[in-house]
């Protein structure tokens, strides 16, 4: 009788709902997160699922919108891979891009429907200082501490709850009149007791599934989970379980399944984002203190 391999002893325990490391199928790993933890950042944020780890880091500044989003204020992503990875030679590219196709897809989040003229922080904040001249830019910064899969799940809550954690300088526009190329000329206030917090209320967050041969599916894969699924989709779900976004983790990979396994899993990742991200924002920081939340096991 021939042994069975890894991939097929994993797959039988997820057909009887238990998972290597004693999850069920639709468990997520334990989720830390703790907000403020680098003094004087605009905001900050470290969140832990699992052993995936990332730290996110605001900057703000002021500059011209998008043409066609003249009152829209502008998130910008980066994320560093270097950290978590062993780099020689020239295999630095490869986490460079990878960095870099995390960041643009947790940009996506932030932009709203095609064809909208406000992403979905405006539709809470104002975040334009003068129309079709200056608007917020949000530079957040991302670095990879470890990685043990589901990155862009992580990478994405990091983000939110960064800005979460984002406190906004009030302003005053000085000159309205005979305005320059560059903008008007804007007082900005520094008194941090006079900024004011970001509304995160409908910022999306990416839930991953990987889906098997068999047509089942597990949430929150670690990266050795990653390897044996037959696919990996993300879904970028708001808090009221709308879908904002969605892609694969190969983009050059086609692979099919039935509509039956498609219309499950596209509903149980809505029900699953939309309950993270209630109870993350369920929890409050008692004032003066930073916020941590710990979720799961």
């Amino acid at each position: 009788m021939a042994a069975l391999s890894s991939v097929e002893v994993w797959e039988a325990g997820v057909a009887r709902n238990v998972r290597e490391d004693g999850r069920e199928r639709t468990e997520f790993r334990r989720l830390t997160i703790t907000e403020g933890v680098v003094d004087h950042a605009m905001g900050s944020a470290q969140v832990d699922l699992g052993d995936t780890k990332v730290l996110a880091v605001l900057t703000l500044e002021l500059g011209p919108p998008r043409k066609e989003r003249p009152r829209s204020a502008i998130v910008n992503v980066s994320v560093d891979c270097m950290l978590s990875s062993p780099v020689d030679g020239n295999n630095y590219k490869q986490f460079d891009a990878k960095g870099r196709d995390i960041a643009r897809r947790v940009e996506q989040l932030y932009d709203g429907c095609r064809g909208a003229k406000l992403g979905c922080l405006d539709l809470e904040n104002d975040l334009c200082v003068s129309e079709g001249s200056l608007v917020w830019h949000l530079n957040l910064d991302c670095v990879v501490i470890s990685d043990d899969g589901s990155l862009l799940d992580c990478v994405a809550m990091a983000c939110r709850c960064c800005l979460r954690d984002a406190t906004i300088p009030g302003h005053e526009v000085l000159e309205q009149q005979d305005v320059g190329p560059s903008g008007p000329e804007v007082r900005v206030e520094e008194d941090p007791n006079l900024h004011r917090t970001l509304s995160c209320g409908r910022v999306p967050t990416y839930v991953s599934v990987g889906v098997l041969e068999q047509g089942q599916w597990v949430f929150d894969l670690s990266a050795a989970e990653e390897l044996r699924c037959r696919s990996v989709m993300h879904f970028g779900v708001d808090p009221s379980g709308s879908i904002r976004s969605a892609c694969t983790s190969n983009a050059n990979t086609c692979v099919s399944h039935s509509s039956g396994t498609m219309a499950d899993v596209v509903e149980a990742a809505c029900l699953a984002g939309r309950a993270l991200l209630e109870q993350i924002d369920a929890s409050n920081a008692p004032e003066g203190e930073r916020r941590v939340v710990h979720l799961g096991k």
